[in-house]
């Protein structure tokens, strides 16, 4: 197998996408049909991509729905099934709906707090539930419809920085769902850590929660993370960008030999860095205007008003994201809230469930609400759902 492997990745990791992944083919059925490899009869079978009937296709075992399985002309960036066309969120939710496992738990979720009187005193979770496969397409779509409605189209970007919990797996497949890029943030990195990943991902929208427990012990996520995270640091590539804008302030007198010192200065002080906190540019800023002013190059008046207006431009600095999404799990009853970025996690998924079932009952499917929705049979389950999409 390692040999086959090696001899020719294409073929032998083809082979294995084929029979375990779906494959949208776009040129069978009105709007494609997402179909694999039935590794027992050969055939390529799957479900029409508008109708969600089942269908086998009229095509040979050999077929493959890429152009290039394997392109390595360009190594160490290798490229795979290049032409392919899948998505992560149908291949791990919705095809298993599909095959008729609508009502199996797809997750089990059990939360750190614990009663030890429960089980015959034995113990067990305060919180543990199973989230069946449909649900989990439910809210997957809801979240997908969400971030819709916020504007983000597929390529956008997002960062998730969550406590473990299914509202987690939600967010995360409906981004797949809509074709959106994320990052996942674990929840015991710094608020400095995620900076930096918000930063490298260029996410506009953020998913995080109000809290969590460890331990039974109740940890403010959003204060302690998301927010400090946000407004505490800035991109260095943004600091720069501001301190080159200043110092090309005529009022400051600055020079083009003196600007190019305070610039070195600031970017030996950042190098390496990501994000970094306002004083750390202030502390370049400071260490070049010492040592100017030491050898007369600058006067104690253009050094203050510069450090006065170089502080402020950063401070007036833009918002690092557009919205943050915060999932209430603690309930915690103060919470520090931006009116102009951050949004209640139920609040958008309700729209949206709105949006979905308005979409399903003009598909011409009665369902008044969500228990109606979780009602149907698998099959019609799933078109009702994606008559929303």
């Amino acid at each position: 197998m390692r040999e086959a492997c090696l001899s020719d990745p294409g073929a032998f990791h083809g082979e294995l996408a084929k029979r375990h992944l779906a494959w949208l083919i776009p040129d069978k059925g009105d709007q494609g049909v997402w179909a694999q490899l039935d590794r027992h009869s050969g055939t390529w079978r799957g479900w029409d991509a508008k109708t969600a009937a089942p269908v086998v296709l009229d095509l040979s075992a050999s077929f493959e729905p890429w152009d290039q399985a394997f392109n390595a002309s360009d190594a160490p960036s290798w490229r795979w099934f290049e032409g392919g066309l899948t998505n992560a969120a149908f291949n791990e939710v919705d095809r298993h709906v599909l095959a008729g496992h609508g009502d199996e738990a797809a997750l089990i979720f059990e939360g750190d707090r614990w009663n030890m009187s429960s089980d015959g005193g034995r113990g067990g979770p305060v919180d543990s539930y199973p989230v069946s496969r449909k649900v989990l397409l439910l809210e997957s779509a809801k979240c997908a419809l969400a971030l819709k409605a916020l504007g983000l189209k597929p390529g956008d970007r997002i960062a998730l920085n969550m406590p473990n919990i299914p509202q987690q797996i939600f967010w995360t497949e409906g981004a797949k769902r809509l074709g959106v890029i994320y990052t996942p943030v674990f929840g015991g990195f710094s608020d400095k850590t995620l900076s930096d990943r918000i930063a490298d991902a260029g996410a506009r929208v953020i998913v995080t929660a109000d809290g969590t427990y460890r331990n039974a012990q109740l940890v403010p996520f959003k204060p302690s993370y998301t927010d400090p995270a946000l407004d505490n640091f800035i991109a260095v590539s943004v600091a720069k960008s501001i301190l080159a804008e200043t110092l090309a302030n005529p009022a400051l007198e600055i020079s083009a030999g003196d600007a190019a010192r305070i610039t070195a200065a600031v970017d030996e002080t950042l190098a390496g860095e990501v994000t970094v906190e306002r004083s750390d540019v202030m502390r370049g800023v400071g260490r070049a205007l010492s040592e100017m002013g030491q050898t007369g190059s600058i006067s104690a008046r253009q050094a203050a008003d510069l450090r006065i207006a170089a502080a402020a431009a950063l401070v007036d600095s833009p918002p690092r994201a557009d919205t943050v999404i915060v999932v209430r799990q603690t309930g915690q009853a103060e919470l520090n809230w931006t009116a102009s970025r951050d949004r209640w996690s139920h609040e958008l998924t309700d729209a949206a469930g709105d949006t979905l079932l308005k979409a399903a009952r003009a598909a011409g499917f009665d369902v008044a609400d969500e228990a109606a929705l979780l009602a149907l049979p698998d099959g019609e389950f799933v078109r009702a759902v994606w008559a929303a999409s």
